[in-house]
């Protein structure tokens, strides 16, 4: 587990960029492409938008990046709440990223059930594997009480061991939502997570301090077994944190 403090979420963002420039590259080099899972939030929101400036932008080959979704809202793509719609408008819309390489949780489905089936079956074809893919990266926040993705304390989710998506509703508006599951989020050669201000700090120190309770606390369940963790945080999510880098 890597964790790194910055001052503020530019920094931190700034810092996320050159290490997705990085990763990109590694992958790409490895094995052709670079599979990247996306999240939502703000800072999120800020490193796809540098990722489209320089210096980044140049240092990667957007034609062989697939992007995918770690969890997904139950409304339409263009609703403020859409995961795709903050990618899209900060990201997509501005680099040349062939469609056919942006696979979309279709979270507006009315049968989430059947929309879950339907991405499984993309992640297995895009991957080519009857398994559970693994991502080059997975881009996680986190929320006040721990939740990753779409994996909230408490929930049945948490214990899923065989699907790689789930349709989920959960304790935070708007409810009903698709999300990867454990499996998948600990199959990834790397995971990101990025958290910020003081309303995260507890929750911040419970996970990386705190005794293994992924229950409670759902980002303590990512645990990639052949994966890296990078934790980048602002001070002030940082601020309750004894393990300081």
């Amino acid at each position: 587990m890597n964790i790194t403090i910055y001052p503020d979420a530019h920094a931190m963002s700034r810092a996320a960029a050159q290490y997705v420039v990085q990763v990109a590259s590694e992958a790409i080099a490895t094995h052709g492409r670079f599979m990247f899972a996306l999240t939502g939030g703000s800072a999120a929101k800020i490193l796809y938008g540098l990722l489209t400036e320089e210096p980044y932008r140049s240092q990667i080959n957007w034609s062989l990046v697939e992007f995918f979704w770690g969890d997904e809202r139950n409304v339409l793509p263009n609703d403020p709440e859409s995961n795709y719609r903050l990618a899209w408008e900060t990201m997509l819309s501005k680099v040349p990223v062939p469609e056919k390489n942006i696979h979309r949780m279709r979270g507006e489905e009315a049968d989430r059930e059947a929309a879950s089936r339907e991405y499984e079956q993309e992640l297995r074809q895009a991957f080519s594997t009857n398994g559970v893919p693994g991502f080059d990266l997975i881009h996680l926040g986190m929320g006040p009480e721990g939740h990753v993705a779409s994996l909230f304390p408490h929930q049945p989710s948490l214990k899923e061991t065989q699907r790689l998506v789930l349709a989920v509703t959960v304790p935070k508006p708007p409810p009903p939502r698709l999300t990867l599951t454990p499996p998948v989020l600990n199959a990834a050669r790397r995971v990101l997570f990025m958290v910020t201000n003081a309303d995260k700090a507890d929750a911040v120190h419970a996970v990386i301090d705190g005794t293994h309770n992924p229950d409670e606390y759902p980002a303590q369940i990512v645990r990639p077994p052949q994966g890296e963790i990078t934790w980048m945080l602002d001070e002030a999510a940082a601020s309750k944190l004894q393990k300081r880098s």
